[in-house]
């Protein structure tokens, strides 16, 4: 049992139940008696909260996150001081990192790729139009919102892909948040992040620009579609000096079936030098729509009036497995017809 299980936190905050324990903090999942919900609590591990840099960093942030009200974003509801402890309070998101869908899955479709760093995107505009560089983009600081019409179901395993916008995408963890033209926390020459998804500035300790943060989705998109990073090693130094000095292998070395012009984006944003990569989050996410449009037009949707061998009962139910431009539906109890439309498979509809 953790030492904060059953604890009561500014007369309404139950911690109930412990989640995950990161670089400085562990996450719990906590009753909010005033408003009567689930709630995430931040907990400032007790190693650090004697630690002067490490409560700034806390406190920086709740304001950070705070300040960037966003859909792709989790929402900071209270920071709160007590007992000499630290405590967060932010958005409870009820899904899976995307490390661990990458665990489970190994290699994500080319459009779920797509779709997940278009929404991350989203949220780094907003972020570096105020000039907060997040600097700790990874698979881990981002979250898959489960809920009604959030998300796909496919995304958490049930054989179904993503399909454009059925997916939330909640970026967290902005700790390390770099203020641009601020000289506070952090000093030239210190690196801060996770080596597996430095950009070659961080790893050289030089003065960051919001393009580090595109770099850093690169690696995660490289991720995705590989079901592994672009560099590996014994060591992060020797992690983190790869991507300072060394090109990145092709994706397709790793999955064949990774389209060209996703792998494009990828290796355009994976450039050593700044300015050699997008220009901004707003481009880079410009880029990523336009290639999911193309690839839809490549791959479309199979025609659901081609649906064939499909015995409709009442209610709509469909009984019979079908097969359909050359795909089975193991599954028939649970595939609908709209009657108004004809006798279709709903999955071929989605």
């Amino acid at each position: 049992m953790n030492q904060f299980d059953g604890t009561l936190i500014a007369g309404r905050y139950e911690i109930r139940e412990h989640i995950a324990t990161g670089g400085m903090a562990s996450v719990f999942k906590t009753w909010d008696h005033r408003v009567e919900r689930i709630v995430a609590m931040k907990v400032l591990r007790s190693l650090d909260k004697n630690d002067l840099r490490a409560v700034e960093r806390f406190r920086r942030e709740a304001r950070a996150a705070a300040a960037l009200t966003h859909p792709n974003a989790v929402t900071i509801y209270d920071f709160v001081e007590e007992m000499g402890q630290y405590f967060l309070v932010m958005e409870y998101i009820h899904g899976p990192t995307l490390k661990q869908l990458i665990a489970q899955r190994r290699q994500l479709q080319a459009q779920e790729v797509l779709e997940i760093a278009a929404q991350v995107c989203a949220v780094l505009q907003v972020a570096h139009a105020r000039g907060f560089i997040h600097r700790d983009i990874k698979p881990q600081n981002i979250m898959l919102a489960r809920g009604a019409g959030s998300i796909g179901a496919g995304i958490l395993g049930d054989g179904r892909g993503i399909g454009g916008g059925s997916i939330l995408v909640k970026l967290t963890d902005f700790g390390i948040v770099r203020v641009v033209e601020d000289a506070g926390l952090t000093n030239s020459g210190i690196v801060l992040g996770t080596a597996d998804y430095l950009s070659p500035e961080q790893a050289r300790g030089e003065t960051l620009t919001g393009s580090s943060d595109l770099y850093s989705l690169g690696v995660v998109m490289f991720e995705m579609l590989t079901g592994r990073p672009p560099f590996v090693g014994p060591t992060a130094v020797s992690i983190a000096m790869q991507h300072a000095s060394t090109n990145p292998p092709p994706l397709r070395q790793f999955n064949a079936n990774v389209p060209p012009a996703a792998e494009e984006i990828v290796m355009r944003v994976l450039e050593k030098e700044p300015e050699d990569r997008f220009h901004s989050a707003a481009e880079m996410q410009q880029a990523l729509r336009q290639c999911a449009r193309e690839l839809s037009v490549q791959s479309p949707r199979p025609d659901p009036w081609l649906c064939a061998n499909i015995q409709v009962e009442p209610m709509g139910k469909t009984r019979a497995s079908h097969l359909h431009a050359g795909h089975t539906h193991p599954d028939p109890i649970s595939r609908y017809a709209y009657p108004a439309l004809g006798q279709h498979c709903l999955n071929c509809l989605i």
